[in-house]
């Protein structure tokens, strides 16, 4: 607040104050030499006063305490003071602000307070009060001084104090928090590059504002810096990088394709204009070199110009979202130029700072409305792909007549195919039903076995019915078999991918996909990788406990046999010991439907398998397709089914 609107009143009966706005005088050397009259309102430029802007100035002035303070606690509001200032009533010395040479240092834009013992002081006469002042670069007293009660100037102090300083602290903690959380969005999506852009832009612009809080936290201080390196560092270089990400977040959200030699050539300008204020010697200095610093980066708004100018050509939508965004900045700089050059009004940085801090939250908003806007997108997608493959479905039921004596030959063929023995296995006891719905089935089960030890299973669905998704088992069943055989030395959610790359290639533009789960079965640990199926059921003998096979943290999902479809083949490590039972099933049993529209379920598996658990491994399956009979009224079923039991004999 600029000191010409202050009151030049001695007294304020509302507060009770003792405003010390008259009879200042200034001395460069202080005494016993002379001291000369200075206006308050040059409080904001003492450095001026002084060669090269740096070295100490004295300053004093006189009051009078009234009666009425006799038994009051009095205290001296001060206000911010930059760089370093002692403060003595009547030659008593009553406080310190900042650090003197050779270790200067702010205390930033704290407003301080100070209690004054009345031993020091001349009740009802004349005090004086003198203040040393250290002055490099800056030099400034800049709030009205008063005397008042000390819970008065205390309560002031602090309130300024949060205003000018600690509102600094909270919008940096903020931005901060911005900041890492849109670096982890793109992490996880490298092609949301202005997620980036715009993390880096909070984390500078929080790097900056430290200059208006530092000194007051103390913790953060060290001693290893110098007060001309913390300008250069924070107020130099983390303000010209925030006006370089700027440019490359208005780059990226505007999707705009910088080619090479930009990217060099703005880099190399910001480097220019971060190195020039590093070679000086001195604050002044500093503070001069700084200003060349920002021309180089204004110089990079031609390339702004240039991005906005394909924008509009380009009748990008995004562009009046960037504008909006920019709106409460803009507003803010032009009306501080405004008070400053036309009605010499001192630059308000909080106001600046949180209209900063608001087209930050304003792109924030625009951000997460994009990103809810790319997920319905996805969801969209999903559906379509879903939609398309019942259609493709629909198509092929619809031909099913036709294909009959097609349908059964293949179900001949694949009945032959998925033969398997299980009786001579010596480590599990092992039953499988199956069901085609159509004579071919799409769901596939496939053994890993070395003799007569069992090295893994795997159990795979394909989309759709009949022929075409007969056909893909065939295909596929070789090229799961060699992977799984060929990967025994590494991870099984490698092995899936391998699957997932050979089976997209080779089946070339046929539609069907696959969801499916792989186990690998080691000595002291069983691996299962799921890609899209329902998920493993297991039981613990000892416990008694049936539970989904599922880890904390393990994230699994996709399908097999999609390009571009996103996935995660993570690994779930679990164990088993002798007499636990392993259940694996298909979506067709789940999925099978009774007269009331009702679904099986896993519900319904979890009740089967619980009621049965007692019996043979071999009854215990027969118990299901017995159990959908019941629930259906019918053993003509919606869906393939294939269910699976393996019980641990050592």
């Amino acid at each position: 607040m600029p000191f010409f609107c202050l009151s030049c009143g001695k007294k304020d009966s509302n507060t009770n104050r003792i405003y010390l706005n008259e009879n200042w005088k200034y001395s460069l050397k202080g005494e016993p030499y002379p001291f000369y009259d200075i206006s308050l309102e040059n409080f904001n430029s003492l450095y001026k006063l002084l060669d090269n802007n740096t070295g100490y100035i004295f300053l004093k002035t006189t009051f009078t305490i009234p009666q009425t303070f006799k038994h009051k606690e009095i205290g001296l509001c001060l206000g911010r003071i930059k760089i370093a200032s002692k403060i003595s009533i009547n030659s008593h010395s009553i406080g310190k602000i900042g650090l003197f040479p050779p270790h200067e240092f702010t205390e930033g834009n704290k407003t301080f307070a100070f209690k004054i013992p009345k031993e020091y002081l001349n009740i009802g006469g004349e005090n004086t009060i003198t203040i040393c002042l250290w002055c490099h670069g800056y030099g400034a007293i800049d709030s009205k001084p008063f005397i008042s009660e000390y819970n008065d100037a205390k309560e002031y102090a602090d309130y300024f104090s949060f205003l000018h300083s600690k509102m600094y602290f909270i919008l940096s903690i903020i931005l901060l928090i911005i900041n890492f959380i849109y670096l982890f969005l793109y992490i996880l999506r490298r092609s949301e590059v202005e997620n980036l852009s715009f993390s880096q832009i909070c984390f500078f612009t929080a790097l900056y504002l430290t200059v208006f809080y530092f000194g007051e936290y103390r913790f953060l201080a060290s001693t290893n810096i110098t007060y001309l390196m913390f300008e250069k560092l924070f107020k130099g270089a983390t303000s010209l990088l925030t006006g370089y990400m700027l440019v490359c977040f208005t780059r990226d959200f505007l999707h705009y394709h910088e080619n090479t030699s930009d990217k060099i050539g703005r880099f190399l300008i910001t480097l220019t204009g971060i190195i020039i204020p590093f070679t000086a010697t001195n604050i002044p200095d500093f503070r001069n070199r700084l200003r060349i610093g920002f021309l180089f980066i204004i110089i990079q708004f031609i390339f702004l110009g240039k991005v906005i100018y394909t924008s509009i050509k380009n009748k990008d939508k995004r562009l009046i979202h960037f504008i909006i965004c920019l709106t409460p900045f803009l507003f803010a700089f032009t009306s501080q130029l405004i008070a400053k050059f036309f009605f010499k009004q001192k630059i308000d940085t909080l106001f600046l700072a949180i209209s900063w801090v608001a087209v930050i939250f304003l792109f924030l908003g625009i951000l997460i409305i994009h990103f809810v806007n790319l997920a319905n997108e996805v969801e969209n997608m999903n559906k379509n792909l879903e939609l398309l493959v019942t259609q493709r479905t629909e198509a092929l039921e619809k031909e099913r007549n036709r294909a009959l004596q097609e349908i059964d030959l293949a179900g001949f063929v694949q009945k032959s195919f998925y033969k398997v023995n299980t009786s001579d296995l010596s480590d599990w006891d092992l039953h499988i039903a199956f069901k085609a719905m159509a004579g071919v089935s799409g769901d596939l089960y496939i053994l890993f076995r070395t003799q007569k030890h069992l090295n893994g299973i795997g159990i795979f669905d394909i989309s759709g019915h009949g022929i075409a998704s007969g056909l893909v088992t065939m295909l596929v069943k070789n090229i799961i078999e060699q992977e799984f055989q060929n990967g025994m030395e590494i991870p099984l959610n490698e092995v899936m991918t391998k699957i997932n790359d050979r089976i997209i290639q080779e089946k070339g533009s046929i539609e069907n996909y696959l969801t499916g789960m792989l186990i690998r079965f080691n000595q002291n640990d069983i691996e299962l990788v799921n890609a899209g199926h329902p998920k493993a059921i297991l039981y613990d003998k000892e416990s008694g406990k049936i539970e989904n096979v599922e880890q904390e943290g393990v994230n699994q999902y996709g399908a097999i046999g999609i390009a571009d479809f996103p996935i995660s083949f993570e690994t779930v490590h679990f164990h088993m010991n002798k007499g636990d039972e392993l259940v694996l099933y298909t979506d067709g049993i789940t999925e099978c439907i009774n007269s009331e529209k009702k679904y099986f379920g896993t519900e319904g598996i979890f009740t089967v398998f619980k009621e049965n658990i007692g019996l043979s491994v071999k009854d215990q399956v027969n118990a299901l397709p017995a159990a959908l009979k019941k629930f259906s009224g019918t053993d003509d079923f919606n869906d393939d089914i294939t269910y699976i039991i393996l019980k641990k004999l050592v």
